[in-house]
């Protein structure tokens, strides 16, 4: 019987031929060939010489994809709300906490049994109910690579502009209704050009990218920070006179104040809900089950509230000694400024802060929006795609939906994408509360589309996962429909107090009629594993040898690391 306790290692890595020669040879003789068109080398349970990733691998994963511009623009949409400084932070930290709790309680899969997000879904969906939060999933990773493609543009006309500042005034040849200025379309055609070959690099080698970007985006924000500090000799006008820059009243009275602060941690969740809910994605290159959980525990929260205190505070001082400019709350709207302001050591001081974001755009659109499109991509056809080509196809489409005309502020499509966390909260929460699996996994069943697999339910579709995300999502339904209507509908105070609340809620909701429905209605073959290691998951094989010790990336033996 095969567990996640039993893993061992060799010191060589297997080609993806040898291994899928390996998984077809066991596959016929044990189940017949059937899962063939299910599966490739990159939705594989990973074997051990992939897992690369320890827990400093994820330190760095998080504070690159955390310290980004999407991150310092936190606290502007709080603000708006009526908090102040103070109020808007309490409610990025309280919900940052929640978030990394839910990154781990949604990784332990794929880092006990080394599956992600297409595979995750489905032991929870059933092998073809698992398409619909697949689909999901995929469109969020193509619009999204689509916008954070526009602000890595941006901050490449940064760098440019500090080399020639011409360049911010270059002539604009394109018409009104392309939604684009000639300098902005440059920028985020070179930053798509420099993207595409970034593409190239597996996930298991991403853990030396992740240390040298995450490094260099820390230093520059922090630079940037005490720069402000310095300058200003304060924290800003922001802090006592947030009313006359903002034009937003401060709220009055406990109850408005309340659910003001609900919603600003609710929203604050489902800012990061895409990334929570393909969390395996990820962590299934854990080289050791536990690598992902103190990590993530601290560095989830930790990134995103320091990036987005020190966003609010740098705008906050720009507001001081810049005040014609406005709130200057974008990196590429602040630097350009400065660039104006200053000498030539402001010009050198823009162009390496621009080429940290530009950094900084890369460590949140490859691994975050690319290579997982890609994954999800070559979960939904294995048999033609692979992770590259996901995420060139991912990639492709970001760039073809002009994702530039999204950001107009009149885009009901990108409305509709800011609040799916009504759609994905719901998803989470079943993917979280599936605990009756968690004892066991049979792994071959997952790549059967078969009624003999196990996973298969009915008509291979799992109705309690179908019914919990409906209890989920209704509540919040009406909610959303007026978000996102070119005309806003009449809505009693209790739809709306929902909809404020729509990711914990929707999460809560699901994962209880989830556990109630499992509960009443087991499905079949609880607790079941395969008796022979079929993908080379606990123990890879190498020419006859195996068992043998491996250090991994943290230079710990895995061995050692592997709970009984």
């Amino acid at each position: 019987m095969l567990t996640p306790a039993s893993s061992s290692t060799t010191m060589k890595f297997v080609s993806a031929q040898e291994l899928l020669r390996r998984i077809a040879v066991r596959q016929k003789n044990v189940y017949e060939g059937q899962t063939s068109a299910w599966i490739n080398h990159d939705i594989v349970p990973l074997p051990p010489s992939r897992r690369t990733w320890g827990s400093w691998s994820f330190v760095g994963f998080w504070l690159l994809i955390g310290f980004n511009i999407s991150g310092w623009t936190t606290a502007s949409s709080l603000l708006g709300l009526g908090l102040n400084v103070w109020q808007a932070m309490v409610s990025v930290i309280i919900g940052q906490l929640m978030v990394g709790v839910a990154v781990v309680a949604n990784g332990f899969v794929g880092a006990e049994w080394h599956v992600g997000f297409p595979v995750y879904n489905r032991f929870v969906w059933g092998i073809f109910g698992s398409f619909f939060p697949l689909l999901m999933r995929i469109l969020l990773s193509i619009v999204w690579y689509g916008v954070q493609l526009v602000f890595g543009g941006k901050s490449v006309k940064v760098v440019i502009g500090a080399i020639w500042p011409s360049f911010y005034t270059l002539h604009n040849t394109l018409p009104a209704n392309a939604g684009i200025e000639l300098n902005d379309l440059v920028g985020i055609l070179i930053f798509a050009s420099i993207s595409f070959p970034l593409l190239l690099v597996p996930p298991e080698h991403f853990r030396k990218p992740f240390l040298c970007g995450s490094i260099i985006m820390t230093f520059a924000v922090f630079a940037i920070f005490i720069w402000a500090l310095a300058k200003d000799g304060g924290g800003g006008p922001l802090l006592n006179h947030l009313s006359e820059l903002s034009g937003v009243e401060p709220l009055t009275g406990g109850t408005k104040f309340g659910w003001a602060m609900a919603y600003g941690i609710s929203s604050t969740i489902g800012s990061t809900s895409a990334g929570i809910l393909n969390q395996s994605d990820f962590t299934r290159f854990a080289a050791y089950p536990s690598a992902q959980i103190i990590s993530q525990l601290v560095i989830v929260p930790l990134s995103t509230v320091v990036i987005a205190f020190v966003g609010l505070i740098v705008t906050s001082c720009a507001a001081g000694f810049y005040p014609d400019d406005g709130l200057l709350w974008a990196p590429y709207d602040l630097l350009p400024v400065i660039q104006a302001r200053g000498g030539s050591g402001a010009r050198a001081a823009c162009f390496f802060a621009g080429c940290a974001f530009v950094i900084s755009q890369f460590g949140i659109n490859i691994p975050g929006n690319a290579t997982s499109g890609g994954i999800d991509l070559s979960g939904l056809l294995p048999k033609y795609i692979n992770i590259k080509r996901g995420a060139f196809i991912t990639a492709a489409l970001g760039l073809a939906i002009c994702p530039w005309k999204l950001l107009t502020g009149t885009s009901v499509l990108l409305t509709v994408l800011s609040s799916f966390a009504v759609f994905l909260g719901p998803l989470t929460g079943i993917m979280v509360s599936d605990l009756v699996r968690r004892s066991g996994l049979r792994l071959t069943h997952l790549y059967m589309p078969k009624p003999a697999s196990i996973y298969y339910f009915t008509c291979g579709v799992n109705f309690r996962a179908v019914v919990a995300w409906i209890f989920g999502v209704w509540p919040l339904m009406p909610g959303f429909i007026n978000a996102v209507s070119l005309s806003p509908i009449r809505l009693s105070e209790g739809w709306t107090r929902c909809y404020d609340l729509a990711w914990p809620l929707g999460f809560a909701l699901s994962a209880f009629v989830h556990v109630g429905l499992s509960t009443a209605f087991p499905p079949i073959g609880l607790g079941e594993v395969d008796e022979e290691d079929v993908y080379e998951t606990f123990n890879e094989k190498i020419e006859g040898v195996s068992g043998l010790e491996k250090s991994t990336s943290d230079g710990e033996s895995e061995k050692e690391k592997v709970p009984a």
